[in-house]
């Protein structure tokens, strides 16, 4: 690791790409804390100076290094450094590429980045600006149209990935008609990965339950400064207008023959009913099974960051112990000698989520939802006095 770190100073850039690949896949299939904490600050400096004079791979492997790196991290002064040495060049290379590979990667980047370093909600809020920009900049300007749903979904996820971190009370100031009103002209788009993830949004923000907020304010707030510059053509009267044409939207999805007919009826179900799709984590014999979109989003870009490396983190990882609710118990010492006697073949896991209360077949599945949002830098809202289910594998 430390052979491949002095790589990155080498002006070959074959020699760097080759150390930021033995440092991304080190990184990924171990959880190198120890390295991190050391190196943190030099790979980061090197990583960010690539964004500037760097081939398009050089970018992408940049940007996944300093995810990993925050992700290893978790909160704490390291990753709070990462997020104020990182973010405004990551976001003026938002600004100026044009090259997908390296559009998508600095998105995950700083999306992680964001998600594990931010202190409070206007720092994520500033980052979900810059991305909602780079949403209407593709779509008005991007002349790759073969490549631009790629980048609109990775761009929807990453900023559906930091609307988890983000109270409902705050959407009444900082989320309008814009976001909703764009996000429902996707619900049938053409392709099916921006479909998904423009769904996901939507299915996020009706269990948030800032429709009822809105519904008291009597129409959405104006001044939102996330979506300022809406691409929608769409002009809702009232927020019941809004959410009957969601949902109108999506019975002609559930209709069409195309793609993944049970999948589309499911969608259905969502804004209907507040059905959510049940994501479980299987892990090393154990399993983390979530039951809300949050936490659904929350599991679902993790895994696309980490990859094959994923089941290895969540072993091992104490910030996404911390951030998945997962217990590992220490084993007992019956030696006497300070060591344990054997090794067990599996652990024993405990994961602890909180389940959405839900209205069915109200029409408004955004009623009476209860979700405990996880803030890095803040630990658990307010929304833990909720019952909590407990999962207890081995």
């Amino acid at each position: 690791m430390d052979a491949a770190l002095q790589g990155l100073f080498r002006k070959r850039a074959s020699v760097r790409e080759k150390a930021l690949s033995t440092i991304i896949t080190s990184c990924t299939v171990n959880v190198q804390v120890e390295f991190a904490e050391k190196k943190f600050f030099t790979l980061v400096y090197q990583c960010l100076a690539l964004l500037n004079k760097g081939s398009p791979k050089e970018v992408s492997l940049a940007t996944q290094a300093i995810a990993l790196f925050a992700i290893t991290l978790g909160p704490g002064d390291s990753t709070r450094e990462i997020y104020k040495d990182s973010i405004a060049p990551l976001s003026r290379a938002l600004e100026s590429s044009s090259e997908s590979s390296k559009i998508s990667s600095i998105l995950d980047c700083l999306a992680i980045v964001t998600f594990v370093g931010a202190k409070d909600f206007e720092e994520t809020e500033k980052s979900m600006q810059t991305i909602w920009k780079l949403i209407q900049r593709v779509t008005l300007n991007f002349n790759d149209r073969k490549r631009l749903p790629a980048i609109l979904a990775a761009a929807l996820s990453a900023w559906s990935f930091l609307l988890t971190t983000v109270d409902a009370w705050r959407l009444n100031y900082n989320y309008c008609e814009g976001a909703i009103s764009y996000l429902s002209d996707l619900i049938e788009d053409d392709d099916e990965s921006v479909r998904i993830a423009a769904l996901e949004a939507l299915a996020l923000i009706f269990e948030s339950g800032c429709f009822n907020s809105f519904s008291s304010e009597g129409k959405c707030s104006s001044s939102c400064l996330i979506h300022e510059g809406n691409t929608s053509t769409n002009g809702y009267s009232s927020i019941q207008e809004m959410k009957d044409d969601i949902l109108c939207r999506v019975r002609r999805l559930s209709l069409k023959d195309e793609g993944d007919k049970d999948c589309n009826k499911d969608w259905l179900k969502v804004f209907e009913d507040g059905f959510c799709f049940k994501t479980s984590v299987m892990n090393w014999q154990n399993m983390l099974k979530s039951f809300a979109w949050y936490r659904s989003l929350q599991i679902k870009f993790m895994k696309h960051i980490l990859g094959s490396g994923f089941d290895k983190h969540m072993q091992e990882n104490e910030f996404l112990h911390e951030l998945f609710k997962f217990v590992i118990p220490e084993r007992e010492d019956v030696s006497g000698y300070g060591c344990d006697l054997y090794e067990l073949d599996s652990k024993e896991v405990i994961a602890e989520y909180y389940e959405p209360e839900l209205v069915k077949k109200d029409k408004s599945c955004s009623q009476n939802a209860h979700v405990t949002k996880f803030f890095p830098q803040q630990g658990k809202d307010s929304a833990t006095e909720q019952a909590a289910h407990v999962i207890t594998v081995t």
